[in-house]
């Protein structure tokens, strides 16, 4: 196993590091570089950059998500910087080697996984298993940062586009996690920026709304409830699961905010996207404490998300039915934190 040295880690580690990886990854013929669930732009950048990485110590390297891609200018950002990346087709999943980028396998169901044999995360550690190769740092921002930091080592010089990628994931992420940026972060952007399509970037910025996903906007603010600093509002059926959290960051934004939960209904899978102030609160373990017995949940100090499966939720709590999806939720954040109660009581009164 191999165990992060924290953001400060010197380039002759790093150089001993990306020799550990390509060793692990030598002479595989099917690799698999997955994300999990809709991908992000930090997952996105990342995945690209490990297969630019990989590509010439394996016969082939594939990019996978599990879900789908359902932020506007996610689809954007796939589209003009072409990344090779598509959803995952269940017998992918016996290549004979795993990377995992901005996941870890506790994000998947149980089982759902048969092998793994890299991961590179900045999300914090789930787990004390062992790895080919990990590489897991909280400190940092973004994946990406991680990943642009190997790239430099390589020598590998991303184009315009990959680089526009991996500076878009950084920058992403940055604005939701609200903290400092580690000496990672800041070479990874230093070394970046200079690279960067500004045309590249602007389009897919721009590109976050369409009339139609308005209307779910629409629906959560006629349902929105506040109460003691949170808001809350159950948007019921959407398209894709990261409608719910554009409208979770908008609702943080609120002046008298210091939650922001939207909770919707994606096929048959309850979505619960939490964001906080960050303050004297952590999202990511108030989610796991809340709803990680259902299904899985977790996140930052400011960035959170569950999901659980139609089956995994109490016999009372139906999805097609918001009220008992509205209690559901507010009863689970509620044993957690009473912070949440005057919103339950509120509801029930």
């Amino acid at each position: 196993m191999v165990s992060p040295r924290g953001h400060a880690a010197t380039r002759k580690s790093i150089r001993h590091r990306l020799e550990e990886l390509e060793g692990v990854v030598s002479g595989a013929r099917r690799a698999l570089i997955l994300m999990y669930g809709s991908p992000d732009p930090d997952s996105l950048a990342s995945a690209w950059a490990l297969r630019e990485l990989i590509r010439r110590h394996c016969r082939t390297a594939r990019i996978r998500y599990t879900g789908e891609v359902g932020r506007l200018e996610n689809q954007t950002m796939i589209e003009s910087l072409r990344i090779p990346a598509q959803p995952l087709v269940s017998h992918e999943l016996a290549a004979d080697l795993v990377a995992l980028v901005d996941c870890q396998p506790e994000f998947f169901a149980p089982e759902a996984l048969p092998r793994c044999d890299v991961v590179i995360d900045h999300h914090p550690r789930k787990s004390r298993r062992r790895y080919a190769f990990s590489d897991i740092r909280p400190k940092c921002l973004a994946t990406s940062s991680i990943l642009t930091e190997y790239l430099r080592v390589a020598g590998v010089e991303p184009n315009e586009r990959m680089a526009t990628a991996l500076f878009y994931g950084i920058q992403t992420d940055a604005s939701h996690l609200q903290r400092p940026p580690s000496a990672v972060d800041i070479a990874a952007i230093g070394f970046l920026e200079p690279k960067v399509g500004k045309n590249l970037l602007r389009r897919i910025q721009f590109s976050s709304y369409s009339l139609e996903r308005l209307d779910y906007f629409t629906i959560a603010l006629v349902k929105l409830r506040y109460a003691n600093g949170v808001l809350y509002s159950h948007v019921g059926p959407v398209p894709y699961m990261d409608i719910c959290a554009q409208i979770a960051d908008f609702l943080i934004r609120v002046k008298e905010a210091r939650w922001a939960l939207t909770s919707g209904v994606a096929g048959k899978t309850l979505i619960v996207v939490l964001r906080c102030d960050g303050h004297h609160k952590h999202a990511g373990k108030t989610a796991e404490l809340a709803f990680g017995k259902y299904g899985s949940a977790g996140g930052h100090r400011t960035t959170a998300r569950a999901e659980v499966n139609e089956d995994a939720l109490p016999k009372d709590a139906l999805l097609t039915r918001n009220e008992t999806i509205e209690q559901f939720v507010l009863a689970s954040l509620s044993a957690v934190d009473k912070e949440f109660r005057t919103l339950c009581n509120d509801r029930n009164g």
